[in-house]
């Protein structure tokens, strides 16, 4: 193991160390090493942020999720920059394929989203990612007869890789948890290539036919 990569693994360390995430009782307030605060949301609480969507917005639901999540997932990115770089020494842009990959895992761990493993093997050649995510948060909480569980993760991912490669990226998810796949999963590409194929996959589209199409 060189220095550098020494390096960079403590820096990581550092950063989802559980021992310096701090919190005050008294005031109830809980925040992580760069001292942003953070919030504690249960399963109930999920539960009852879908319920209410979903019968405010009805089958639009995923769409709203869907959108927030690629807000979410954009803003996520810029904090991370700023958190890195004074928590870990660490300069997101400038990391190692291999090693952002595993920063984006730890993150999504950290979180209790789930542990989210991205591919990126075809990305040189093909212009895609795809990801599995396990042990997807939303998975357990949103249950729904016509959807997936994780337009929210989908929309992150969409965020999160769009404010990185300065692409206008799109996910759609392909497989779900709650509909007893292993993962759920994600396929992640340009924007325009992946207009259509949602409703492509309600019919029946496999996540391997997903990926061959786009």
């Amino acid at each position: 193991m060189t220095s550098t990569t020494a390096d960079l693994l403590e820096g990581l360390e550092t950063f989802f160390d559980e021992g310096r995430i701090g919190f005050d009782l008294r005031e109830g307030v809980l925040w992580n090493p760069a001292k942003t605060r953070l919030c504690l949301l249960s399963n109930d609480f999920l539960t009852g942020v879908y319920n209410a969507v979903k019968d405010e917005a009805g089958p639009a639901w995923p769409v709203i999720f869907k959108t927030c999540g690629r807000i979410w997932g954009e803003r996520i990115m810029r904090r991370l920059e700023r958190e890195a770089q004074v928590v870990g020494n660490l300069q997101i842009r400038e990391l190692p394929v291999s090693m952002f990959l595993r920063f984006f895992r730890e993150y999504f761990v950290y979180h209790g989203w789930g542990l989210m493993m991205i591919d990126v093997s075809r990305a040189r050649e093909t212009g895609i990612v795809t990801a599995a995510l396990e042990d997807s948060i939303f998975a357990e909480v949103i249950r729904d007869e016509d959807e997936f569980s994780d337009p929210m993760i989908a929309g992150i991912l969409a965020g999160m890789l769009s404010y990185m490669s300065g692409q206008d990226l799109d996910a759609v998810q392909t497989e779900c948890i709650s509909r007893g796949a292993e993962a759920s999963r994600f396929v992640v590409t340009g924007a325009a290539r992946l207009r259509g194929i949602s409703e492509k996959i309600k019919s029946g589209m496999t996540h391997e036919q997903v990926v061959e199409t786009v």
